[in-house]
């Protein structure tokens, strides 16, 4: 199978949340080839020119590495057998501004002008290696061979912007870029939120993924004080974002403090943590959801999930939700596709399966825990919902 260099490259920058854009004539677009910085900077920016010049600056067979003016890396090269285009990966950067570029900012836009181009930083991709260096230099090379020269330059020219300061002073510049970074950052933590609102574990993780190019200004970074604080205001977004999906408070309660406890004990907060997370709210989604059901059986579930041990009866929870017994027999089976009874001893014998698992009491204690007395009966019913007697189940379990 052919592999194509350019798809693999496009690929892996995505893979990077790191742009990537074909520069040719009419060069529509372009303006946002910096998340649009550049256009904040300067309306009256010759968008025409800039991808002249990155045409004709840009030698065949030359894959150029390049920090432009506001400390940005940037890629770019000719594409065999494309006329007059050329391929432009990036922004990045490899750490925070310099202060010297943050004290230019501050001469010569005032503090709140610096402040605007400092939230246009935090939505910029923060690589921590040169290793994606060392990938595009492969795929470039497989595209144009053994001719191929790289260099890495500070000064050149299409990127050496030198903007009109006067327009920094202007209150539509210190809120074009602020907002639109800041628009960009909600929308994406938007789209993880209603990921795990639904339970969708893959989206949330995609979406997570195109999140992780925003850092936070160094609110939350830095000690373990700043990134327990960045957790703390995660776990509290992921509990709301469940709530409309009718997951009972009991079950939301759990495990936000479960991870409330985990954070205020943390020696360390590691990476993989808050994309776990992610995975474990997007389960509690499908496993407690409701949403799909009436309010009528929502508040019969919700109350059986919550009270295994008690006696359960059709006669009681009816007069519970002020209906008749045949009709919330009816209702629970046309909306689930299961008896209210036959649910009861589904959610009972689940409880016991935990049970068994945790601890050694007999079979008897156990069962009673739940509120059946009978083993005998007990036995049967564990049977049929898992399959295995108790006996063999905690047996099995023991064994793993």
């Amino acid at each position: 199978m052919r592999v194509d260099p350019l798809q693999v490259l496009t690929k892996l920058a995505a893979a990077q949340n790191i742009p990537t854009r074909r520069v040719t004539p009419p060069f529509d677009g372009l303006e946002e080839f910096d998340y649009g910085l550049r256009r904040s900077l300067d309306p009256q920016f010759d968008w025409q020119e800039f991808g002249r010049l990155l045409l004709e600056q840009t030698p065949a067979q030359t894959l150029l590495f390049v920090e432009g003016t506001f400390e940005l890396h940037f890629a770019l090269f000719r594409i065999p057998d494309e006329e007059n285009t050329v391929f432009l990966v990036g922004p990045w950067t490899f750490g925070p501004r310099s202060e010297q570029a943050r004290k230019w900012a501050r001469r010569y836009l005032g503090e709140d002008g610096e402040n605007a181009v400092q939230e246009y930083y935090n939505g910029v991709k923060l690589l921590q290696a040169n290793d994606f260096y060392m990938t595009i230099r492969v795929l470039v090379g497989m595209m144009i061979g053994e001719d191929l020269v790289v260099k890495e330059l500070k000064e050149f020219l299409p990127f050496c912007f030198h903007p009109d300061v006067r327009y920094f002073n202007e209150p539509k510049f210190q809120k074009d870029i602020p907002i639109s970074m800041l628009e960009q950052r909600y929308e994406s933590e938007n789209r993880i939120l209603d990921a795990v609102s639904r339970g969708d574990d893959e989206a949330a993780t995609e979406a997570m993924h195109h999140h992780s190019r925003f850092t936070y200004g160094g609110r939350f970074e830095g000690s373990l004080y700043q990134q327990k604080n960045m957790m703390i205001v995660f776990n509290t977004l992921l509990r709301k974002a469940i709530e409309p999906s009718k997951v009972h408070p009991y079950y939301i309660d759990a495990i936000s403090s479960k991870y409330a406890r985990i954070i205020e004990e943390a020696d360390e907060i590691p990476q993989e943590m808050m994309w776990q997370m992610v995975r474990d709210y997007c389960a509690y989604v499908r496993r407690y959801s409701l949403k799909e059901f009436s309010p009528a059986v929502q508040k019969v579930m919700n109350y059986v999930n919550l009270n295994v041990s008690e006696p359960l009866t059709l006669k009681s929870l009816a007069a519970m939700c002020f209906i008749s017994p045949s009709y919330l027999s009816a209702l629970f089976k046309q909306e689930t596709g299961t008896t209210l009874i036959d649910y009861i001893n589904t959610q009972r014998v689940n409880r016991v399966a935990q049970l068994l698992e945790q601890n050694n009491h007999s079979i008897a204690a156990v069962a009673e825990e739940v509120g059946i007395l009978d083993v005998n009966y007990f036995t049967k019913i564990f049977k049929k919902t898992l399959g295995v007697t108790p006996t063999r189940y905690r047996r099995e379990h023991k064994e793993k």
